[in-house]
């Protein structure tokens, strides 16, 4: 017998999915009870839930309820993002913490305990969350994107870089064709815009000789961070999709477009030549390649031309003549060739 929070669960996203089929028009109460099969009591219940998670219903006497648009909301929706994820062959389940230390400690709870792969992780503040190379992510507070994701990849654990570099491509790929931000991919996993950060990628994985058992994958997007909230350290570095683009971002369908990417990777991922691809496909997108770079690696700084990525998603960097590989490194572009 499902648990009293799946069955609320699930009719709240039905009802969300009623309202979202009516394209703007009223749906009366009565067959918000038919549809759901419980009582005007019980829909009204539901109906303040979704309000308390963002959502804009309106409700008006002899009509009944109507949902606003879904797809303008900026606020984190678990019931919407579960909606827009009905059909991602990937992800599916959302977990939704207004504050919490950091998302990859929760999906990492969540993958020790078994849970299968799919489950997203989203909160609105992060107090310690992690960055590449045991970096500290700043986080604003309700206005970016932060979410990790448990996965369970057919891949050898020398393999993890690929799940970085499948997600990098995931999240330039949606900037540029969803928003129209041009978007510059840079080696492993950095999204710049005019040369100034926008997202950060971070995977890790409990692993054997031979197999990996769990991935998780955090993903950080600035999103409606305005200019004035950067202090000016920051503000030389990063920007935002507010900024770029001068809107407000709705955050929830932004995860969902992402995932929809994210998925079609994972997928490719783990097909027979899934490597391969992904490979290929990082070739022709990142913007890496064929500049100069500086390269920044523990205590030592080599300055050479990025030629290629391996098999494995390591920088082939050639230096005074010597093609080095780097697996994990800081790079800086300089120029291009």
């Amino acid at each position: 017998m499902p648990c009293i929070e799946t069955v609320e669960n699930n009719s709240r996203k039905l009802l969300l999915k009623t309202l979202a089929d009516a394209d703007g028009n009223f749906v009366s109460s009565s067959a918000l009870t038919g549809k759901l099969g419980s009582s005007r009591q019980a829909v009204f219940k539901l109906v303040s839930a979704l309000r308390e998670e963002g959502i804009e219903i309106d409700a008006v006497p002899q009509k009944g309820y109507r949902a606003k648009d879904l797809s303008g909301s900026s606020s984190i929706s678990k019931t919407l993002i579960e909606l827009l994820l009905e059909n991602n062959p990937v992800f599916h389940k959302c977990v939704y913490l207004p504050e919490v230390e950091s998302t990859q400690h929760v999906i990492r709870k969540l993958a020790m305990q078994n849970e299968p792969e799919g489950i997203v992780a989203v909160t609105d503040k992060q107090t310690n969350g992690r960055g590449r190379r045991g970096r500290q992510w700043e986080d604003t507070g309700g206005k970016n994107l932060i979410f990790s994701v448990l996965l369970r990849p057919k891949l050898k654990p020398g393999e993890v870089q690929l799940l970085n570099l499948a997600a990098g491509l995931a999240v330039s790929n949606t900037l540029k064709k969803d928003y129209m931000l041009a978007s510059e991919l840079k080696w492993p996993n950095d999204i710049l815009i005019n040369g100034k950060k926008i997202c950060g990628i971070l995977s890790e994985a409990a692993c054997e000789a031979d197999r990996i058992y769990y991935a998780i994958t955090g993903i950080g997007v600035n999103v409606n961070t305005p200019a004035a909230s950067m202090n000016k350290d920051i503000k030389a570095t990063a920007t935002s999709m507010q900024i770029e683009n001068h809107g407000e971002i709705a955050r929830s369908l932004l995860l969902s477009l992402i995932l929809a990417r994210f998925a079609e990777f994972i997928e490719i991922l783990n097909g027979a030549n899934g490597p391969a691809e992904i490979i290929k496909y990082y070739r022709d997108n990142c913007s890496t390649i064929g500049k100069e770079v500086k390269v920044m690696q523990d205590s030592d700084t080599f300055i050479g031309t990025a030629e290629d990525v391996t098999e494995q998603g390591a920088l082939i960097v050639r230096i005074d003549g010597i093609r080095k590989n780097f697996a994990a490194a800081d790079v800086q572009h300089l120029r291009n060739i």
